[in-house]
């Protein structure tokens, strides 16, 4: 199953001012990650597009809170589903004012 979504950052950031959007999307372990940042928008722009990038591959079983993409070790993107044992690949990208996801779920 694969699933892809792009972000027009400027009109994320508008979103994320609003303290109740980051909970309602991010795990508290996702918003712990982007205190790190100095300007964190990168960070949320592209796992907002890796979530619906998972949510597209998944026909929308899984909502944002159901899943959590860190990074492994490497700085590679780690994408999970709480409570779930998928195989998931996830890419992330962004530049100026676009982030974009493409994940690909292997059975």
């Amino acid at each position: 199953m694969i699933g892809t979504d792009i972000v027009y950052i400027p009109k994320l950031k508008e979103m994320i001012a609003k303290k109740s959007f980051i909970n309602f999307i991010y795990t508290k372990e996702e918003q712990q990650f982007a205190s790190k940042f100095k300007d964190p928008i990168n960070f949320y722009a592209t796992r907002f597009a890796g979530k619906e990038a998972i949510i597209k591959a998944t026909n929308g079983k899984y909502d944002f809170r159901d899943i959590e993409i860190l990074k492994d070790v490497d700085g590679k993107p780690l994408p999970k589903i709480l409570n779930e044992n998928l195989d998931l690949s996830l890419s992330l990208s962004f530049d100026n004012d676009y982030a974009i996801a493409f994940c690909i779920i292997k059975k």
